[in-house]
């Protein structure tokens, strides 16, 4: 539901003070004797002030308690922390304690705001199977949010708006951020979900993420001008590579960068909840300033190595153009990238997929090529791209050969190493930071064998060469020769520059195959 910011609506203002007025005041101002009180709201916990409020509120008003739960589906995230059957729990728990016939709803967030009362009521109907049907004359909001008040009142409902004083769920959840003293302020049974279910560690998480490079981000030294440029120019090949291969409703891309591609996620699967992730603060500020047509996309940072979101709920995990960094990143470790792929693993409910589009390291990387520049400046690069190549490892850099053949000077290297050089000799003002980087974690024959020792299905594991890095960056500037026994052979095709893996989760298991840490 889209935010408004608009004044309360005159005809609530006689009942702003719950409890003076008697049951038959009440009705009589209202110009109606509910059958139903409706209750909507994010139920993301309830205070011991807000829990006297509505008491008061509804200590002499009839009619049977309907709660329901907004952004069902949506959990996980800074806007919503608690999952919904977690919210089912926090309100069942108050319903309980009024003591009075009460019944639990969830709806999920739809993009028309003019449209949400209308979905609200039509969600109860479903749900009751046609026993609830919630209408102005015979149903009352009790709602302190404007915005809900707002939308009710133009469909005629009439409103009781319980006092704001006091602590608030969003001043019970700072405190749990901050690990302050947020259980004097949560009421009894709040304080028993939250307990039961962890919450506290996962409030902690999601608002005070630890990075992971001792720099303090991802991001240090990076010019994201030219970073997000480069990467938002390839989104049209991206997104043809991934999103054909999505299934399900709960989408998660994990390193979601400037949050580009949540754009065209958000318009290609309107209902779907999808969340972006990511390390860095400047590309997440970035993501969050994006418009999402559908209001359907949640940004969140964190380490997309390890768990954050439920097991078993998430339909499709997307790591694009990210997984060599989780690689190069820490210290050039593929137990890390084989920890991710297991995390996803148990975010993903079965059936769900993983998507990675990222480099691709050549299935006969190892034999040696002859690599030949366009000029003396190229030639240049490359020498200093051997002595600097991760730099970030132990022994940084790599041994070549350098001979000159009919005039021309040639480096002999293996076709991993030209690869690697290749892909990166473009990367001028970003060079401290590309250098350091290992575009080629595996073959994809490799991916496929990672992916099945965890226990995952393979989909599709394909990679190929893309025509407009050949046409624009390879040719004309590089080209690429067999070794011929220490001589220049024949010309060599150029090696591909991506790969497309996508793997499903089959079936759930007690443990999938265990990963290094």
């Amino acid at each position: 539901m889209r935010k408004t910011h608009v004044k309360k609506s005159p005809r609530q203002a006689p009942l702003r003070k719950e409890g003076v007025l008697g049951a038959a005041e009440i009705t009589a101002a209202l110009g109606v004797k509910p059958d139903y009180l409706l209750l909507v709201g994010r139920w993301h916990g309830v205070t011991k002030d807000q829990e006297r409020s509505l008491k008061r509120a509804l200590k002499h008003v009839p009619g049977k308690l309907v709660f329901v739960i907004t952004a069902d589906g949506q959990g996980g995230t800074k806007r919503h922390p608690l999952y919904s059957n977690e919210r089912k729990l926090i309100a069942e728990g108050f319903a309980k304690k009024l003591g009075r016939p009460y019944e639990i709803h969830a709806a999920a967030d739809i993009p028309d705001s003019l449209a949400w009362t209308g979905h609200i009521t039509d969600v109860v109907k479903l749900e009751s199977g046609g026993a609830t049907l919630l209408d102005s004359t015979n149903t009352v909001l009790i709602s302190s949010n404007p915005d809900v008040n707002q939308h009710f009142a133009k469909a005629g409902f009439k409103a009781i708006v319980p006092s704001t004083a006091g602590k608030l769920p969003i001043d019970l959840l700072q405190a749990v951020a901050k690990r302050g003293d947020w259980r004097s302020m949560a009421s009894k049974e709040t304080r028993a979900v939250f307990e039961a279910h962890d919450v506290e560690e996962r409030v902690v998480t999601l608002f005070s993420d630890l990075l992971l490079n001792d720099d303090g981000e991802l991001s240090h030294g990076r010019d994201f001008a030219v970073y997000s440029q480069g990467m938002d120019a390839s989104m049209a090949v991206k997104i043809q590579d991934i999103c054909r291969w999505i299934v399900g409703n709960y989408i998660v891309d994990k390193g979601c960068g400037t949050g580009t591609l949540l754009i065209h996620l958000s318009n290609l699967h309107p209902k779907a909840q999808i969340v972006g992730m990511d390390l860095s603060r400047d590309l997440l500020h970035r993501s969050e300033g994006q418009h999402y047509a559908n209001h359907n996309v949640a940004v969140v940072m964190g380490n997309i190595i390890h768990k954050r979101f439920a097991e078993g709920t998430v339909s499709t995990i997307i790591f694009s153009s990210v997984m060599h960094e989780v690689y190069s990143y820490n210290g050039y470790d593929r137990n890390q990238v084989r920890l991710a792929l297991k995390n996803a693993w148990l975010e993903l409910m079965v059936g769900g997929r993983v998507i990675i589009r990222d480099g691709v390291k050549p299935k006969d990387g190892d034999k040696l090529v002859w690599l030949k520049c366009k000029d003396a400046e190229l030639e240049e690069r490359f020498r200093k791209f051997a002595r600097e190549f991760k730099g970030k490892s132990v022994n940084p850099g790599f041994a070549y050969e350098e001979r000159v053949f009919d005039g021309v000077t040639h480096f002999r290297m293996t076709l991993h190493e030209a690869n690697e050089f290749l892909s990166k000799k473009d990367y001028v003002v970003n060079w401290a930071m590309e250098v350091n980087e290992e575009f080629g974690v595996w073959t994809t024959d490799e991916w496929a064998e990672e992916f099945t020792a965890l226990g995952y299905r393979m989909v599709h594991c394909e990679s190929y060469l893309n025509p407009w890095i050949e046409e624009n960056r390879y040719e004309g500037h590089a080209w690429l020769f067999a070794d011929d026994g220490g001589e220049l052979g024949a010309r060599l095709p150029y090696p591909h520059t991506t790969g497309v893996i996508v793997a499903e989760k089959v079936a759930q298991v007690t443990e999938p195959v265990t990963a290094e840490n």
